[in-house]
This record gives C-alpha cells, sequence and structure tokens, in this order.
C-alpha cells in the first residue's frame, strides 16, 4: 500500500519533465525555416503551362532539437494570392485532417519531392495572367512565398486568326511588326476583352509581353480587322510572336545584315498636337526623339549628317503613308554629342499634317509612327488613332457593291439584310461611328425620315470583303416603323434606301408598303366617310427639323400643322400667299411629330391669294379711278365687282400680316393709322409704363421676337405694335428680321445694327423639360455631374426608348449647341454644352426631378 503514492508521484514527474521538453520544442521553432528554390528559371520573366514554377522544398533547423507536429498526409501544400492579397486557392481544402510529431534533430535538412503549381484554381480552371503571391505551406505552419508572374492560355473565339504584316524602308533600317486580328466568319463575335490577355514578344534573347490580344475591343463585325500590336525590329534580329500562353503567331529566323552596333540607351517617341486621344481632322502631329544615358559612364554620339533624326508613318496595312526622307535636305557634317549618366538629349521631328504624298487627306484608322536615329541604329514605334469626321474627296465613289433584302418581322419592324461584295479582295474603312444609314423616301423620291444605325463603333475600322465569290454578310437590321407608338411613315408606298457608311459610300434601294398589306384602295373606300372638317384662313410657314419640314399656321391664337393634302396633288403649302382651307383632323407628318399642336390635312382651297401682289394691286385699282373721269361712267356691275374683288384681296392681305411678323408689324401699324389710334399728340401715363416694361424685357431679353414679347408681356397686337413703333422713332430699340421673325434689341453701344450677325444674342432653345429632349438634357445634366457620359445606346436604355429616335433628338439637340459629342476611348459619348448648364441653371422649369 506504501509503494503507491510513490508510483503515482513518479508518472506525475514524468508528466512534468514531458512538458517541459515540449516547452523547449515550441520555443525552438523559430529556428526552423522552410526554403523553396525553383527547380529552373523559364527563358522568359514569366511562368507558362509548358514552363511552370516548380519549386524544391527544404525543412532545416538552425536549433536545437525539436518536435513539429505535422499532417503526414499532407506535408506540403500551396496557398496563392491575387496582387490585391485575395486568397485564390488555398491547398488545405485538399488535406485530410490527420496529426503527428516529427522530430527535427538540431542543423537537420530535410528535403522534400518538388512542389509543381498548376496555375490553376480549385475547380481546376486556368487563373488569369498577371502577378500572383505564391505561399509553399508546410503542415506544422511555416511557409515561404514566391512573387511570380504567369501567362494563362486565353482562348479566343473559334475562327478568328491573326496576322503579322511588316514594313521597312532601307535594308539596314528597322523592321515594323504589326500584328492584325481578323474575323473572317460571317457574323459578329463577342471577343473576351475583360479576360487579362498579353501578347508574348521576343527580340532575339530579350522577351517581354506585349499589347492586350484583344486591343481591347469587345466586338468584331463580320470581317473586321484590327491592329492589336505595333512594333519594331532590327532586320538582322530574329523575332518571335505568341498568344497568352505561348501559341506561335510568328516567327523569324535570325538573318545576318550589316549595321551599327546599337547603343545601350533609352530612347522614347514624345508625341502632341492633339486635344482628344484621337487626332482629327485639323490637328498637326509633333513629334520628338528623347534619348536618355541610363549607364554609368559617358557616352560620345556621332553624327555625319544634319538629319539626325528620321520619322516616317505606316498604316494598318502595312503601307508606309509618310516619309521624312522624301522632303529632307540634309547636308554632310561631322558632330560629336557627349551624353552624360543622366543627362537626356532631344531631336525632333517634321510635323506632320495628315496629307499623304499624292496631296490627299489620311483615311481614318490607326497609324504607326516609327522614329530613327539611323546612324545609332536606334529605332522606336508608337501608335495613334486618326479620326477626321468628315468626307474624303481622294476616296474612289464607290468601292463596292451593297446588297441587301427586305422581309417584315412582325407586324411592325422591318428587317434588312446586307451584304457587300467586290470583284476582289479589298479593305472598307468606315468613316463614321455608325455603320449605315437608313433612309425612307416616299413616291415622289423626299425624303421622309432617315437615322444611323450599328452605332457606338469606331472611325476608322477596316473589313475586309474576300472577293466577289465570297460576299460578305453583315448584321441584321431590325427597322421599327412604330416609335412610343406612333408611326414613323403614313401609310404609302415608299423606298427604303440604305448605305454603308465607308470612305468611299455605297448604297441601294428597295421598295415596300407601309403597313405590309397596304394596296391604295383604302383611301378611296374611306373618301365616302364624311371625315369632320372646318376652315382655316392663313398663311403657311415652313418649321425646318431632321425629319423633313413642317408646316405649320397660326389663326385664331391657335396652331395647325399640316400633315399631308392627298387629294390635292398638285398643291403645295405655301408662305408667299394667303388662302382659305377647308381641312379635316388627322395624324401628324413624321416631321411634324415632335410638335404637340393638332394636325390636319387639306382636303379643299377655297381661295389663296399673293401676298407679294398687294402694291400692285394698289396701282391698279388707282388707274381705272382716273379712265373712269374721262370716259363714261361704267356699268353699275363692274362696279360692284370692283369693290367686291378689292376689299377680298384687302381682307386676305390683313389675314396674312397675322402670321409673317415681317408683315405683321407694319400692316397693323397702317391699320391703326387707318383707324385713327396712332398719331394722337396726347400720350398717357401707362403708355410710358408699358413702354418701361417693354424696354426692360429687351434688356433682359435681347433678341426677343415679336409673338414672344406680345406673349410675355400680355399685350395686344395693336398695342405691342404702337409702343414698339414710338421706341423705334425715339432710337431706344432697334429690329432685325431672323426669317419669317422680327427680332428687336434695345439700341446701346453694344448692341446695334452694325454688329456682325453671329455676335448678336438670341434667347435660348427651352425644350419642353416634360418632353423627350428635355428628359435627355436633365439625364446628361445629372451624369454629367457624376463625371459619366452615356453613349447614345445607353441613352435609350436609360429612357426605354429605340436609337433611332434618341438619335434624331441627339441631332436636334446638337444643331441648337445644347449638346456635344466627344470621343472618348472607342466610343462616343454625350455631354452638355455650356449654354446648356446655364439653361438649366437658370430655367425654373427644369429640375433634377424630372427625369425618373
Amino acid at each position: 500500500m506504501g509503494e503507491k503514492p510513490t508510483g503515482r508521484m513518479l508518472v506525475l514527474a514524468g508528466l512534468l519533465l514531458t512538458s517541459l521538453f515540449i516547452g523547449m520544442a515550441s520555443a525552438d521553432e523559430g529556428n526552423v525555416v522552410l526554403e523553396a528554390v525553383p527547380q529552373s528559371i523559364p527563358d522568359q520573366p514569366w511562368y507558362s503551362p509548358d514552363q511552370p514554377l516548380v519549386l524544391v522544398p527544404t525543412l532545416s533547423n538552425s536549433g536545437p532539437d525539436v518536435t513539429l507536429t505535422v499532417n503526414p498526409s499532407c506535408p506540403l501544400y500551396i496557398n496563392v494570392y491575387n496582387a490585391t492579397g485575395v486568397q485564390l486557392v488555398n491547398g488545405a481544402d485538399a488535406c485530410p485532417s490527420r496529426e503527428q510529431g516529427m522530430d527535427v534533430f538540431a542543423g537537420e535538412r530535410v528535403e522534400y519531392e518538388a512542389m509543381t503549381w498548376s496555375m490553376k484554381d480549385n475547380e481546376g480552371l486556368w487563373l488569369e495572367s498577371g502577378e500572383y503571391s505564391v505561399e509553399l505551406m508546410h503542415s506544422s505552419g511555416i511557409s515561404t512565398t514566391e512573387l511570380v508572374t504567369i501567362q494563362t492560355p486565353v482562348p479566343l473565339p473559334t475562327g478568328l486568326v491573326y496576322s503579322v504584316e511588316t514594313a521597312q524602308r532601307t535594308s539596314s533600317g528597322p523592321v515594323v511588326h504589326m500584328v492584325n486580328l481578323h474575323n473572317p466568319l460571317p457574323e459578329s463575335v463577342v471577343l473576351p476583352s475583360a479576360t487579362p490577355c498579353l501578347l508574348e514578344l521576343t527580340i532575339d534573347d530579350v522577351h517581354r509581353l506585349g499589347a492586350p490580344c484583344t486591343a481591347g475591343v469587345d466586338l468584331l463585325m463580320p470581317g473586321e480587322m484590327i491592329l492589336v500590336e505595333q512594333f519594331s525590329a532590327d532586320p538582322s534580329s530574329s523575332v518571335s510572336i505568341a498568344s497568352s500562353g505561348g501559341v506561335s503567331i510568328f516567327t523569324t529566323l535570325l538573318s545576318q545584315s550589316e549595321g551599327p552596333d546599337i547603343l545601350a540607351l533609352d530612347m522614347t517617341l514624345a508625341l502632341s498636337g492633339n486635344e482628344l486621344p484621337a487626332f482629327g481632322s485639323n490637328d498637326v502631329l509633333i513629334s520628338e526623339v528623347l534619348l536618355s544615358n541610363s549607364l554609368e559612364e559617358q557616352v560620345v554620339l556621332e553624327f555625319t549628317t544634319s538629319c539626325k533624326a528620321e520619322m516616317w508613318v505606316v498604316n494598318d496595312l502595312g503601307d508606309v503613308v509618310f516619309d521624312s526622307r522624301e522632303e529632307a535636305n540634309c547636308v554632310d557634317i561631322e558632330l560629336e554629342m557627349a551624353l552624360s549618366t543622366g543627362e537626356t538629349e532631344r531631336f525632333t521631328l517634321p510635323q506632320w499634317n495628315f496629307f499623304t504624298a499624292d496631296g490627299c487627306k489620311a483615311e481614318p484608322g490607326v497609324y504607326t509612327v516609327v522614329a530613327e536615329l539611323p546612324e545609332l541604329g536606334m529605332s522606336t514605334t508608337q501608335r495613334i488613332d486618326f479620326h477626321p469626321g468628315e468626307t474624303n474627296p481622294c476616296a474612289p465613289t464607290q468601292s463596292a457593291l451593297l446588297e441587301a433584302t427586305l422581309e417584315w418581322s412582325g407586324e411592325d419592324t422591318l428587317r434588312v439584310v446586307p451584304t457587300v461584295s467586290n470583284a476582289e479582295p479589298h479593305h472598307l474603312r468606315m468613316a463614321q461611328p455608325c455603320s449605315f444609314e437608313v433612309e425612307f423616301l416616299d413616291e415622289d423620291q423626299v425624303s421622309i425620315h432617315m437615322f444611323q444605325t450599328l452605332c457606338d463603333a469606331y472611325d476608322g475600322r477596316k473589313i475586309l470583303i474576300p472577293g466577289d465569290s465570297e460576299p460578305l454578310q453583315f448584321d441584321d437590321l431590325d427597322v421599327r416603323l412604330i416609335q412610343d407608338g406612333t408611326p414613323i411613315l403614313p401609310d404609302g408606298f415608299y423606298t427604303l434606301r440604305l448605305t454603308v457608311l465607308s470612305t468611299s459610300a455605297a448604297s441601294t434601294s428597295m421598295p415596300f408598303a407601309w403597313p405590309a398589306d397596304f394596296t391604295g384602295t383604302d383611301d378611296a373606300e374611306e373618301a365616302t366617310v364624311e371625315p369632320e372638317t372646318f376652315e382655316l384662313l392663313g398663311t403657311w410657314f415652313g418649321l425646318l427639323t431632321d425629319r423633313g419640314v413642317c408646316h405649320a399656321m397660326d389663326t385664331d391664337g391657335s396652331t395647325y400643322l399640316l400633315s399631308n393634302a392627298r387629294t390635292l396633288p398638285s398643291w403645295e403649302p405655301s408662305s408667299l400667299v394667303e388662302g382659305l382651307y377647308v381641312v379635316s383632323p388627322t395624324e401628324p407628318s413624321p416631321a411634324c411629330a415632335d410638335y404637340l399642336a393638332p394636325s390636319v390635312e387639306v382636303l379643299e382651297v377655297r381661295m389663296e391669294a399673293s401676298l407679294q401682289a398687294e402694291d400692285d394691286s394698289t396701282d391698279a385699282a388707282a388707274a381705272p379711278v382716273e379712265a373712269v373721269q374721262e370716259a363714261p361712267s361704267p356699268s353699275t356691275a363692274v362696279s360692284v365687282a370692283v369693290v367686291v374683288i378689292t376689299t377680298s384681296v384687302l381682307s386676305l392681305f390683313l389675314v396674312a400680316t397675322a402670321t409673317n411678323e415681317a408683315l405683321r408689324i407694319p400692316a397693323t401699324a397702317a391699320g391703326l393709322w387707318f383707324l385713327g389710334l396712332i398719331g394722337k399728340t396726347h400720350e398717357t401715363t401707362d403708355g410710358r409704363y408699358q413702354r418701361g416694361r417693354l424696354m426692360g424685357y429687351l434688356t433682359a431679353n435681347p433678341g426677343c421676337h415679336f409673338r414672344a414679347l406680345m406673349s410675355a408681356l400680355d399685350m395686344s397686337n395693336g398695342q405691342i405694335t404702337h409702343h414698339l413703333r414710338v421706341l423705334e422713332a425715339e432710337e431706344h430699340v432697334w429690329r432685325k428680321s431672323d426669317g419669317r421673325l422680327v427680332r428687336f434689341y434695345p439700341l446701346t453701344n453694344q448692341l446695334h445694327p452694325n454688329m456682325p450677325e453671329e455676335d448678336l444674342p438670341v434667347p435660348p432653345l427651352s425644350p419642353d423639360p416634360n418632353s423627350l429632349q428635355g428628359k435627355i438634357l436633365n439625364l446628361l445634366d445629372r451624369e454629367g455631374g457624376l463625371g459619366q457620359f452615356p453613349t447614345q445606346a445607353e441613352l435609350a436604355k436609360r429612357l426605354e426608348k429605340s436609337q433611332q429616335l434618341i438619335s434624331h433628338h441627339l441631332r436636334t439637340l446638337q444643331k441648337f449647341g445644347l449638346v456635344e459629342r466627344r470621343k472618348m476611348g472607342v466610343k462616343n459619348r454625350y455631354k452638355l454644352t455650356r449654354e446648356a448648364v446655364f439653361l438649366l441653371e437658370t430655367s425654373d422649369d427644369f429640375t433634377n426631378d424630372d427625369f425618373v
């Protein structure tokens, strides 16, 4: 019995001693390190599937003996983190849960089998190309990390092909390589532009990553080719180009060529002369070469000609369009230049105004600028985009044949299937962001409606037409003939004219009827039904819109829009006549679709009289008076007829003045004088007060026209005419005709009749904030405040309207100076002008809450 306590004490002492050893092992784990050495170094500064990262791990103990707790089934595993520190791969997820002790003696080195990183995630998919932190983790918790760059395969859509064009000016000069991506398929292809993918370039033994594999483009049209990468190399160098993951695109072997030894200096090309990312029609390319010495010793440069630096430009087809050598006047010199460490020398290059050697403007597209220092054997390249935004007079009138088929897709949608062909392979160069223009012509070949489609692309893109045996088919165009519940065309027979917007435009025309079952016989049947009719007395005037001319008439304080006069084929509205018309309500014409006034159809012309014949009529009426005094008196019937005709003409003239301000003001003044309402010598206080109001309004709104003054000041025609006449006689105001309007200005030193017309102020356009144009302005104002500028397609989506309708209103707002289009990247985006911002800020009608 006495031995039991002694046994317990021995057991406790053993446990205590064991815990002390465990504590000692834990304290000495800091002397145990994990080392991982790459088994081999790749030929290029990145790892790829054919040259993966292989780590050889070693666990070494530089301290005393230690016991580690490890997982025997998974002693080592790999964790992967991206450049922002987010863990993408957790190797411990594949390890079963096990524990085991491992003794590592002092000075011991434990070598493990090599670990290969698959460059895939936990689901077995390739990780994106880029930089990663690869952590090799020991199951005891000790780790080591490698920072690596990888290139993983990025498969392009099936059918797309790369091609390489080369250009060289002299046998010893640099060779420019241009990599193009081509879509030979008959349909558009979506590109994986969001997935990192870089070309792999090798020049001799130097490896580097190039441009993105798809040049940042999201979509390739049928037949489209894009320039992806461009670079220059010595003619004696071997060049290799591969896509991401090592798929070969182009290879040239080493050739023998005599040339100067290339100095190990840094050469860069600086370009300027453009305000926007792309060069425009009026821009001039200004360039210079910067040569920097990053070596630790001074370098002496030797030149034997005054033309130290040369420049030439190549288009994306490999054709040289400019060469400074052709116009250079070089003289022989002997010059030595010392370039110290860290010093930079500048060499100015000739300017280029984007005209080719034949005097023609360069076509829109992508160009490669090549700068050379020939005597130093150095060169560099840089890409530029040229978007002139105008037609090129040197382009052939039609270099391709456009054909199309037309079919109905639903009750209100026309489907157009366009194809382009050429006898020989030909590159079609697009001149605008939109690919096609669609125009509707009536039976008289008058344009009724027009819009552009397949937009939100970029100027200068090129499309390869393979040849006559393989016509190129574009994406189908769906044209909706009902917009916002309203037909864009009245019933009838039409011609759809389709034009491809290339530098050498091609067109085709196709007849159709709207609606599809229209036969032309319905009008005769409907003519038997008596429409609701009434009479209008007045003069028609024209309002120019993007859809044509909208004719309107102001009468009895109301405005009516002319829709058509189908029953009167020989009659046309004119602003030079006054007439009495029988009309009936109807739907508006496309040209008048944006106005809210009622539309009418003219059924009968009761009477028309020319406004310009008034003076002739007066003279003609005076002549018979003298004849009557000398000759025998005419019959009573003739006298009555003269009185009736004269009275009718005068009454028509008085009505004509109601719609033309240039006639209304003098006619009203003459009428008031005739009635004795003007010319009184007595002046009332109210008259001076009203003229004060008039002067105050004109001072705040110079350029306001006659009808707007009447409406703003709530004066009658006679009142406003009288007060304007008095102010003009006192030289307080002056007038200027503006079409059918008469604008009034206060007479000051800053506003006088001798001012240039373009300097005269005009009251700003104020669209209805609840109209579609008002909503576009409000949306652009809101997006612009956030630094965002939407495209036409984004506006259509936000406002839930078609691109055709949005395009029409954007052109109208651009014409009035409220919206401007800017190219940002490869897309056209829209923003408000300063005038529009001022309009929105000063108008009580516009608020940020108007747009929903």
